[in-house]
């Protein structure tokens, strides 16, 4: 996997430096808040929504239940909604883009996460960020919807600093 990231990265970096952008402007400048159907809600047919959290940082990780990386991801991105569970404006939402219900019931069953999991079949939020398809991946989201970060591939110990230097950045920015 490592060899992957390498060359992703390198890729990324040549079409950065072809094209002249700089890696902020890679990314699409804003979201609008979303809603998603809730597979762990409350209750049965609750949806999540963005907009309950007017100054939230999103860390969306989308995941599918026959994808082995994210499987052994899933351990990394409950760490990550452990480590910032007493900062009620960072949210942790696991991202599902599979469309049987039964998977999320496995996918919950397995993992058994502390944080949402919602429904995403068609693919939302990589439409309205305007990203390659790719999972496990993740997207850092400040309040105002932008895009901080995106993170491909299971987190090893640089993935996962990535990933707190994102939110923690995110986390610099306020809206109310």
């Amino acid at each position: 996997m490592k060899t992957h990231k390498i060359i992703l990265s390198f890729f990324a970096g040549l079409s950065l430096f072809v094209s002249g952008a700089s890696a902020s402007s890679a990314f699409a400048s804003k979201i609008a808040p979303m809603s998603f159907p809730w597979m762990n809600g409350p209750q049965s047919g609750a949806t999540w929504n963005m907009a309950d959290n007017t100054n939230g940082v999103f860390v969306f990780e989308a995941f599918s239940l026959n994808c082995g990386w994210c499987n052994k991801n899933a351990v990394n991105v409950e760490a990550l909604a452990t480590k910032f569970k007493d900062n009620a404006r960072v949210q942790v939402i696991d991202l599902g883009l599979d469309s049987s219900d039964s998977y999320y019931t496995r996918w919950i069953q397995t993992h058994k996460p502390n944080h949402p999991v919602v429904k995403d079949v068609g693919r939302k939020v990589y439409n309205a960020l305007q990203v390659e398809n790719g999972i496990p991946q993740v997207f850092i989201v400040n309040c105002r919807g932008e895009l901080e970060d995106v993170v491909v591939g299971y987190w090893e110990s640089a993935e996962k600093a990535q990933v707190e230097r994102a939110v923690n950045k995110a986390l610099q920015t306020t809206c109310n």
